[in-house]
Parts: structure tokens; sequence; C-alpha cells
């Protein structure tokens, strides 16, 4: 079963190693880069250009294995899979925030003016959300409503099917980028890593929020439940549109689509709703 508590350990242990292994090989191949085994131009240099840039790669393995519990929770609970939500985008700002060390240290661009730090005001900022999110979900007052088997069931299968496809989307991506990886030194431009993969998956992600939305107003009897889903499809939106996105306005639209979840929460469990039952 791919949603076993077994599995869940394996694959934790799994992505462990592999993430340990993956940035001794990034190291490897960026010291082969300095003692010159492996031309300068062959591999782009935000990536293999300073030791600080290895770990982009042990973030990158611990993010797959944050999708996999997103899929995990989203049987569980669609609150909970909204908080991994957010989590994957903080990891994925806090892991972009490597690619930039090695210009700063090499004084040819100035701090204020770099990635790196809207990256970690990104962070800072979708942390602070993040706590306010588990603090509320924590303290619910638990909003007691029945879910048809079928609607159960429907969760389930949306769940397997999801999990599927991010093992083939996974494969399809990763596989792309390498290829363009090693063809760098002919063709020159390289896809931004942050794009590989996590624009597509939040893209589906969206599709599949909508479909449980729809599916979940026929199992509601609280209106402000629906309401709340339907902020949190808006706010997997924002998060989807920020890979189009550049600079500060890539960061607005990610922290933003965080603060509406945060919101959708709070206000679901006002007791002016929950005492009227709309």
């Amino acid at each position: 079963m791919i949603f076993s508590s077994e599995t869940k350990n394996r694959l934790e242990v799994g992505f462990t190693y592999a993430g340990i292994i993956l940035f001794v090989v990034h190291c490897l191949i960026i010291q082969f880069i300095d003692f010159g085994f492996i031309p300068t131009e062959a591999l782009p240099k935000n990536l293999f250009g300073s030791p600080f840039a290895s770990l982009f790669t042990p973030f990158s393995i611990l993010l797959i294995y944050e999708v996999y519990l997103l899929i995990y929770y989203l049987r569980e609970s669609y609150t909970k899979s909204v908080s991994k939500q957010i989590e994957i985008m903080a990891l994925i700002l806090l892991r972009n925030s490597f690619k930039d060390i090695d210009k700063l240290m090499q004084g040819h661009t100035q701090l204020f003016q770099s990635e790196l730090i809207k990256d970690v005001t990104g962070f800072i900022a979708l942390l602070v959300l993040l706590w306010a999110f588990y603090h509320l979900d924590k303290n619910r007052k638990g909003i007691k409503y029945s879910l048809s088997p079928n609607f159960v069931l429907l969760k389930q299968r949306i769940s397997v099917a999801l999990f599927w496809i991010f093992m083939a989307l996974s494969i399809y991506s990763i596989g792309h980028w390498v290829m363009g990886l090693a063809q760098f030194q002919s063709h020159g431009m390289q896809q931004d890593p942050s794009h590989i993969f996590y624009s597509e998956f939040f893209t589906l992600l969206t599709f599949v929020d909508v479909v449980l939305l729809l599916s979940s107003a026929k199992n509601l009897s609280n209106t402000i439940l629906v309401i709340r889903n339907s902020g949190y499809v808006l706010s997997t939106l924002l998060m989807r549109i920020s890979f189009s996105l550049v600079g500060w306005e890539r960061i607005g639209a990610v922290v933003i689509g965080a603060g509406l979840a945060v919101f959708m929460l709070w206000i679901s469990e006002k007791d002016a709703f929950r005492s009227k039952g709309v």
C-alpha cells in the first residue's frame, strides 16, 4: 500500500540517504570543476560555481518527499494538505536562496538587489504564516459534519492517481532537466530549477482541489466550510501563478496565497458563522 505507515517510513529513510548521496556527488562535481577536470563553461555557475550551491541538492530531495506527504495527507484532511503546500513553497524559497550566494561572495551583485534577499524575506513571511496556520488548526473547535462513503472513496482514488502522476511527472521533469544540463555547454540557457516539476504539479493540484471542492459541496452541511475550501483553491492557484512571476511579484503571490489560506481557516472558525449555520 503506497500510503501505509510502513511505506511512508521507508520513503523517509530512502529520501534521506538519497539526499546525502546526491549532496556528496554535487560537492564532488564542484571540486572537479575547481581542479579543472570539468570545463567551467560546461555547467551553469548558479548551481556549480560555489560549494554553497551544493546545498541546493538535499533541499530538492527533501521537497520531493514533502510532495509525497502532501498527497499522503490529502486523503485524511484537506486543511492538512494545504499546510503542506505552504511548507513546500517555503522550502522552495529557502532552496533558491543558495543560488545567488556565489555572486554575492564575488561582489557581482549587492545584497539588497539580489534574489537572495527576496527569497529569504518570502521564506520568513511564509514561516510566520505557517505558524499561524498550525496554531489555528490545533485550536479548531471542530465543526462536525459527515462525509458520504462515495466522497471518502473519491478522495482515496484521487490520492492514488495523484501519486502515480506525481511519479511520472517527477521522472519526466527531472530527466528533461538533466538532459538540458548535459547539453548546457552547447545550448547555453538552462531552465530555472524552481520551475522543474513544481509549476506543473501545482497546476494539477489546482484542478484536483476544484474536483474535491465540487464533490464536497454535496457532502458538507455547513456552507462556510465550502467557502473555506474555495479559498484554499484560490490559495493554491496563487502559489501556482508565482512560478510565472519574477522578483518581488513572485514573492508577493506566494505570501498572499499563504495568507489567504490562513485567513480562510481563521474566519471559518468564527462563532458568527458557526451559530447561524451558514
